[in-house]
């Protein structure tokens, strides 16, 4: 399931409904195409701000001007400014890199200092929007 199915994403604007086209799909997700700020911390370079291009269950592309040098597989800090929690840390994991930005996998979030799997957040606005 999509992010963009559940409808709380959708009106915290956390993403839009335009399905992103022409791509050669070799991904498991669909992705959908949305801009909004984030800002990712690692260590070897502090914190930055970009701007995603689309995101699904498992990832998001972002998009980075002067990107940081880092390898696959390494792992960075993401917070999505525009949504209605801009508290909650996602863990992502760098899947690859390119002259435009950095695809990501969800690997868990942090809120409140506690740690959760990624699967117990969608859960969680599932059962939310159920309500």
């Amino acid at each position: 399931m999509l992010w963009a199915e559940i409808p709380i994403c959708r009106k915290i604007g956390l993403v839009n409904q335009n399905k992103e086209k022409g791509m050669d799909e070799k991904r498991s997700q669909s992705r959908v195409t949305t801009v909004s700020r984030v800002k990712i911390s690692h260590s070897t370079f502090g914190s930055r701000r970009a701007l995603t291009r689309n995101i699904s269950t498992s990832g998001v592309y972002l998009e980075l001007q002067d990107q940081p040098q880092l390898p696959v597989g390494a792992h960075i800090r993401m917070q999505m400014l525009d949504s209605a929690r801009p508290d909650v840390s996602f863990n992502m994991k760098v899947l690859r890199t390119d002259r435009q930005g950095l695809a990501l996998k969800f690997v868990d979030y942090e809120l409140e200092g506690e740690r959760f799997n990624i699967n117990e957040l969608k859960q969680h606005w599932q059962n939310n929007v159920a309500r």
